[in-house]
């Protein structure tokens, strides 16, 4: 039986980070806590749902900023790149410190691999795209593409924080200008997208 998989889109946080809860199955993964996420409890319950696993799309302060407080609650495993285990307490390489903010983040993390990983009650396919910073990771997971801030709808992440760049952008963009599949894009900040409508309409994946 096909059991269709919930998500759920919280901005959080001063930048309005998108965190997602995607359920399925009484079973939940959380994407990209950025700050304090009251809500994940009316979630779990309503869903009667046990939480599985934080996944982190990449650790700048906006996408971290709530893990601590949600761990202390429910202690699951953390996955990352392993590119950016050093900024979780390094507040000039997760940026807050640029934003006038100290925040860091103080969990063992379990590193993501460039391969399908069954994590709690999900498949999901990490898919390596440097550019914005160096461990940004797309999280591919029942065909839908949490793209961090790699992809935004009709617009593309920053590469002038810390150890962003504009050229390995422009290579890992075209993963999406060679992707046959309409997916689902679900960015971390701003409204949702899908793959054909970017390769339309947004100039990075046009040029």
């Amino acid at each position: 039986m096909f059991i269709c998989m919930k998500i759920y889109t919280y901005p959080l946080g001063p930048v309005q980070a998108n965190c997602y809860v995607l359920v399925k199955d009484h079973h939940a993964i959380l994407i990209d806590p950025g700050a304090v996420f009251d809500a994940l409890d009316s979630i779990l319950l309503k869903e009667e749902a046990v939480l599985d696993a934080i996944l982190l799309t990449h650790a700048h302060f906006d996408h971290i900023g709530g893990v601590d407080s949600i761990l202390a609650k429910y202690p699951v495993d953390v996955y990352l790149n392993p590119y950016e285990f050093d900024f979780l307490l390094d507040t000039q390489l997760n940026s807050s410190m640029y934003f006038y903010q100290h925040i860091q983040c103080h969990a063992t993390c379990q590193p993501f691999v460039q391969k399908e990983m069954e994590i709690g009650a999900f498949s999901v396919e990490p898919i390596f795209l440097p550019g914005h910073s160096i461990g940004s990771t797309v999280l591919k997971i029942e065909n839908n593409l949490f793209t961090g801030d790699v992809l935004f709808q009709g617009s593309i992440g920053r590469c002038d924080l810390e150890t962003g760049s504009t050229y390995a952008m422009q290579k890992s963009l075209q993963y999406f200008k060679d992707c046959t599949e309409d997916y689902p894009i679900y960015p971390g900040h701003g409204p949702s997208s899908t793959v054909f409508q970017e390769k339309r309409w947004n100039p990075y994946l046009c040029e």
